[in-house]
């Protein structure tokens, strides 16, 4: 499953800060995984290294990047081209938007292929039909609806609320006493609340 083992030889030592920036890429990137109803954590715990990994030698040549941006940045890059692969057909700005992730549900990825998930092919007959068929499914659906502007109706209160706003816009005077007026209830109801 996944990428050959990698010997810890070839890691580079990693000090405390380090450490935690990529304990926070692997809790970002696993629950993305768990986000699409990956639930097999030894799977998801292999899919999370190989894209850790990945991410790991990114960092090489990116190091003002932080682990977790490169590591999302990997595991999308990943699951988009995977799903293209898979359906056979380009996304839309090569990314898995809501569409692609709603195939995947719809084809029971979680439960019935979750071993399939990042493999490379061949992939179950079953399963690629499935893919493509909940792609398809999972596209909008448009329909013209006409948009007919009606007058703005207000009520007693609103009609009075109105009235009072455009008084308070045309006469100054009236608007300052009135923000006067609710800065001195303010005042005497906190005076209350904490000197009585």
């Amino acid at each position: 499953m996944g990428l050959p083992h990698h010997p810890l030889e070839t890691l580079n030592p990693l000090n405390e800060a380090e450490l935690n920036e990529w304990e926070e890429a692997y809790a970002a990137v696993e629950a993305y995984f768990q986000a699409l109803r990956l639930r097999n954590r030894l799977l998801v715990a292999e899919l999370v290294r190989r894209v850790l990994w990945r991410a790991s030698t990114r960092k090489v040549n990116e190091p003002d990047k932080p682990a977790r941006v490169l590591a999302m940045e990997e595991a999308l890059a990943e699951i988009s081209a995977w799903t293209q692969d898979v359906l056979a057909e380009p996304l839309e700005n090569s990314r898995l938007a809501a569409r692609g992730r709603l195939a995947l549900l719809l084809t029971g990825m979680p439960d019935q292929w979750q071993s399939v998930f990042l493999t490379p092919p061949p992939w179950p007959i079953a399963f690629v039909a499935a893919m493509r068929s909940s792609y398809l499914a999972a596209g909008p659906n448009f329909a013209g609806l006409p948009m007919v502007a009606k007058p703005l109706e207000l009520n007693a209160f609103g009609n009075s609320a109105a009235q009072w706003w455009d008084t308070m816009d045309r006469r100054p005077i009236i608007r300052m006493m009135f923000v006067g007026l609710v800065l001195g209830l303010i005042s005497a109801t906190l005076w209350f609340i904490f000197f009585d």
